[in-house]
């Protein structure tokens, strides 16, 4: 699932390393950054990766 997030495409690049997605309905803020890769949905901010 981790690669299947970071793979999808990005709707609004937020910042050089911030970008918003969407997983089905699920808004997400995925951080893209060399030292550290996460994700989380802003529908109850829950972390995904």
């Amino acid at each position: 699932m981790i690669n299947k997030i970071f793979a999808l495409p990005v709707i609004e690049q937020l910042t050089p390393v911030l970008s918003r997605r969407q997983l089905d309905d699920l808004d997400l803020i995925v951080v893209d950054h060399p030292q550290v890769k996460a994700s989380f949905a802003l529908q109850g901010a829950h972390l995904l990766s």
